[in-house]
């Protein structure tokens, strides 16, 4: 399923398009659940028009586009053919420059490039201005690697030799080290706040857009994704929520290729109180062969650096009882083996099992037992409940800021980032009046009926 762009959905919502894809956008929001809540969301967000000063402004802080860079884009899509150490511009929709690393079949492994070098972290090569073939500033992000199909690719732009460093830079990576200190890179992304975390997810989701079963998959209207029942998925997760009535599950759509036959179909997130699990399913000839080889754990380590709210992925075979396994980060990348010290490369180590079994199984391992927690004895003095109410209500108000401003809806963000000391004294009376004996349905109506005024 092939999902609008945010700017035609805008446009869209703002009844600004009139152009012949209006019709398949209204015809894809009638299908499509997350789509609409984003229209909606859209439409009854405030969002500013820039002025011509703010425009200005943009332009003299942008860098010039050489004459090159001009001519290179005006070739017709498709005149050239694609080949290790270029960069191209792919696209369907949306188009993007991409450093080209291998050839394999039908489609190639390609990095994102960025003309915004304020983005990279400290595993994105920085080529200046003087040492780049377009006389810009280039960002190579090696950890958004994906596959694009080679039917996505429109223009080469310029030719790049730096596989070498690329190399470098994913072996460390891979590793968990610090780069080469020879390299040029960005800073370490170490908090959560970090807005390139999210510009990150963007790009890999542009590329996984461009992979090939993302492609066929919208060229053939009404086809299911990758050949997989989505309906009866979705069937197969909410026996869940008769085993553990909290559960909660988000339908997604994403891909990630695990090699040149084979790609993971990014389907759902089933969240159970402070546990999260991915859930995907492995598309391609013989997957069942494929549910325990290294290069699905690897994969599954990739999908866990794109989606931060997930803690492990359940990666799952279109079967009868949707043979699937879970793979958690300790086994998802390199480790160094406690006491041998041995390396240890990414592998599965997970039983298969039906996928409604293998979820329960891991989540009974993985959720905190709440209702199982004995009385605690503190050796301390009298506790100072409002000092901790205060604390307490300082650090949520600043964590909901936090997400805020890695929000991409304008509403969220808005609402998100607008809370206040006032935030802060509402949530603290909340928590001292029900530590007083007050009702906490009470509290929290009192609480919601405060931030309206």
């Amino acid at each position: 399923m092939r999902h609008p762009t945010e700017s035609a959905l805008l446009s869209f919502a703002r009844g600004q398009f009139k152009s012949p894809g209006a019709a398949g956008v209204a015809a894809h929001l009638d299908s499509c659940l997350a789509c609409r809540v984003w229209e909606t969301r859209l439409r009854h967000a405030r969002v500013a028009e820039a002025d011509g000063s703010v425009t200005a402004r943009l332009a003299a802080a942008a860098q010039a586009i050489p004459e090159d860079l001009r001519h290179a884009l005006a070739v017709p899509p498709g005149a050239g053919v694609p080949a290790a150490g270029h960069i191209w511009r792919v696209g369907t929709d949306e188009a993007m420059l991409v450093w080209v690393r291998r050839l394999s079949g039908e489609s190639a492994t390609v990095i994102p490039v960025s003309l915004d070098v304020e983005q990279a972290d400290e595993y994105t090569l920085i080529v200046p201005a003087g040492e780049s073939p377009l006389g810009l500033d280039l960002a190579l992000m090696t950890g958004v690697e994906g596959y694009v199909d080679l039917s996505a690719f429109l223009q080469q732009v310029a030719d790049l030799p730096v596989g070498d460093q690329i190399t470098q830079l994913l072996l460390a990576r891979s590793d968990g080290r610090p780069p080469h200190p020879g390299l040029l890179t960005g800073s370490p992304a170490s908090r959560d706040d970090d807005q390139r975390l999210a510009y990150r997810q963007l790009l890999a989701g542009l590329l996984a857009g461009l992979s090939a079963g993302a492609l066929r998959d919208a060229d053939l209207p009404g086809s299911r994704d990758g050949g997989v029942d989505v309906d009866r998925l979705a069937d197969a997760l909410n026996v869940l929520t008769w085993h553990r009535p909290g559960v909660e599950i988000s339908l997604l759509d994403g891909h990630r290729a695990v090699g040149p036959a084979h790609e993971l179909l990014i389907a759902a997130l089933v969240r159970d109180l402070d546990a999260a699990i991915l859930v995907a399913v492995l598309t391609g000839p013989e997957p069942d062969r494929v549910l325990s080889a290294p290069e699905l754990a690897r994969a599954c380590g990739g999908l866990l650096m794109t989606y931060q709210d997930a803690d492990d992925v359940a990666v799952a075979v279109s079967d009868e009882d949707w043979t699937a396994v879970v793979i958690t980060p300790e086994f998802a990348g390199r480790a160094v083996e406690a006491p041998s010290g041995r390396l240890s490369e990414p592998r599965v180590a997970f039983q298969p099992l039906p996928l409604a079994d293998a979820l329960l199984k891991h989540l009974d391992s993985r959720v905190t037992r709440w209702e199982q927690t004995g009385r605690l004895q503190f050796d301390r003095d009298a506790l100072d409940l409002a000092a901790l109410a205060a604390a307490v209500s300082q650090a949520a108000v600043g964590r909901a800021i936090a997400k805020g401003r890695r929000a991409r809806t304008p509403a969220k963000k808005a609402a998100y980032t607008a809370l206040d000391d006032s935030a802060v004294a509402g949530i603290r009376t909340l928590i001292e009046s029900v530590a007083a004996g007050a009702s906490p349905a009470d509290g929290v109506t009192a609480l919601l009926s405060g931030s309206r005024r």
